[in-house]
């Protein structure tokens, strides 16, 4: 390399570090040359730490914990924003309605599982009863209602409180408290030690509490484990929640935006009918001009022959005579294009990553039977990990209270397992349910799979449904027996999965004493 090239590099990296101590110092930048802190960035090993004039400044904090990173104003302004796009962005207000309808449906449904049976169904009414009744403070939502609209919130808001509290009878109820009603309470000695951003910690990083903002502008902490705090962590430092969906919503905002001024483009193109190419350039109302359109000036009053402006006020559907120079086109509009409903789909695909796939959001047309079922398989893990964060953050410590709290009350006998409980959830999304059951079936023949897990898969209850599949048998036998007929020209004896009911069953009441085992499903009776 000559000597000559060699000055050229080096003038090159000086200007360079130049460049980037300016740029550092205007943005209030501090470069460390110790060895903890890397050097200044210009000769890091790593590309993607170097300092670069080929791409913009990432303007963000260095690394500390969240719940300093993430301020009051940041968490506010993503909710705002959030909010605004769930009322008027249709693919938010898709997405959200999609983990809603998916996750939670009618409701998630209980299933006590102490190990006492008898225990276990008075404690399902009990927590039946009062879900089924308005169980929140306002009196105005039941157990399901509040499932929605908490599956609702953790998608636009990122998080909701819930208020374990109690009616004047002591009747367990709880409160709904959105994300604005819990924040720092400010006083003249300033910030409360510990809080930050209305979550108050002790000095081992345990939260001990919630800052409550009441109606009237005055606040109250209230213990941690009188309230739960629903939303879906993503760091183990932060203290509050925030959107799944917050990446989208510049995406989101310039979607709109777009398609409001191309609204507005292809509007003003539709109201431009025709367009008039003149090589002399003026309109003077001559008859000339008149006479190009066939028309005669005496027939128009002044203010309108006068006027380019009202041409399109008389020319109508007619057949015009053109004077030699002039030329009149049909306006053709080339809004939106191809490209253009691309980039939209573009932004939407990237708004819809990490949060549902965007085939099954939007739209699933374009793709094969395997990609599909990819595409289902993986929105219905997110509707599981959904689910997941419910139960433990949500519906099980809600069933703990309310149960906890009737044993306390007397309305239940006391069960040292009285916090076991299982989740039947809403039968699970699949794009081919004629393959799915044929599988679904042959495992419950081989025993990989049993009636439990099936009736859960199906968002069924599992111990109701076998009681009714018990009930319906008895009916069957008792039928039979009192008009003296064949139990087989009632019911199919190859379904029972306990053996034939076949007269001998009717008239001894219960299975025969010989009676081979019939599969449940047979390929020739599925």
């Amino acid at each position: 390399m000559s000597a000559t090239k060699k000055t050229s590099i080096k003038k090159a990296v000086r200007k360079a570090v130049r460049d980037v101590k300016a740029y550092a110092s205007k943005k209030g930048l501090k470069a460390r040359s110790d060895a903890a802190g890397g050097g200044s960035g210009i000769f890091s090993q790593f590309e993607a730490a170097k300092y670069s004039n080929k791409r913009s400044w990432i303007n963000t904090p260095w690394p500390a914990d969240m719940k300093k990173t993430m301020t009051v104003f940041d968490r506010q302004e993503l909710t705002r924003k959030m909010r605004w796009l769930s009322v008027n962005a249709g693919l938010v207000r898709q997405m959200v309605a999609d983990n809603v309808m998916y996750s939670v449906g009618d409701g998630i449904k209980a299933q006590a599982a102490s190990g006492d049976h008898e225990w276990d169904i008075k404690a399902e009414k009990f927590f039946s009863d009062w879900s089924n009744r308005p169980c929140e403070i306002t009196n105005r939502f039941n157990w399901a209602e509040c499932q929605q609209i908490v599956c609702r919130k953790v998608d636009v808001d990122g998080e909701i409180f819930i208020l374990k509290t109690y009616d004047t009878n002591g009747y367990p109820l709880i409160q709904l408290i959105e994300s604005h009603r819990v924040g720092t309470s400010y006083s003249a000695s300033g910030t409360p030690d510990g809080m930050w951003d209305g979550v108050m910690f002790n000095k081992f990083g345990a939260v001990v509490g919630y800052n409550v903002i009441r109606s009237d502008g005055t606040t109250r902490l209230i213990p941690s484990n009188s309230i739960l705090h629903v939303y879906h962590p993503e760091t183990a430092s932060g203290a509050r929640g925030f959107s799944p969906m917050q990446h989208s919503i510049n995406n989101l905002i310039d979607i709109l935006e777009i398609l409001s001024q191309e609204k507005v483009a292809v509007k003003a193109n539709g109201d431009i009918v025709r367009s008039i190419t003149r090589e002399n350039p003026q309109f003077d109302g001559s008859a000339s001009d008149f006479e190009a359109f066939g028309m005669r000036p005496q027939d128009y009053p002044t203010e309108v022959y006068n006027n380019p402006e009202q041409v399109g006020s008389f020319i109508g559907g007619k057949i015009l005579s053109l004077a030699p120079g002039e030329k009149l086109e049909s306006f053709q509009s080339q809004r939106p294009n191809a490209t253009f409903t691309g980039f939209i789909e573009h932004l939407q695909k990237d708004s819809a990553a990490g949060v549902l796939p965007y085939q099954f959001t939007s739209d699933p047309n374009g793709i094969g039977g395997s990609a599909i079922r990819l595409v289902v398989s993986k929105a219905e893990r997110s509707f599981g990990a959904r689910q997941h964060m419910l139960q433990t953050r949500m519906l099980a410590p809600i069933w703990a209270y309310v149960i906890g709290t009737a044993i306390s009350n007397g309305d239940l006998p006391a069960n040292d397992n009285f916090t076991k409980v299982n989740w039947v959830t809403p039968r699970r999304v699949t794009v081919d349910a004629g393959r799915e059951s044929a599988a679904n079936l042959a495992d419950i023949q081989a025993g990989l799979k049993t009636l439990s897990d099936h009736f859960q898969e199906m968002g069924m209850d599992p111990r109701e449904e076998i009681r009714r599949r018990g009930a319906d048998a008895r009916l069957i036998i008792d039928t039979a027996k009192e008009f003296n007929v064949p139990v087989s020209m009632i019911y199919e004896p190859s379904a029972n999965p306990q053996g034939n009911i076949d007269e001998t069953t009717a008239s001894h009441g219960g299975p025969a004493p010989n009676a081979p085992f019939v599969p449940m499903f047979t390929q020739d009776n599925p």
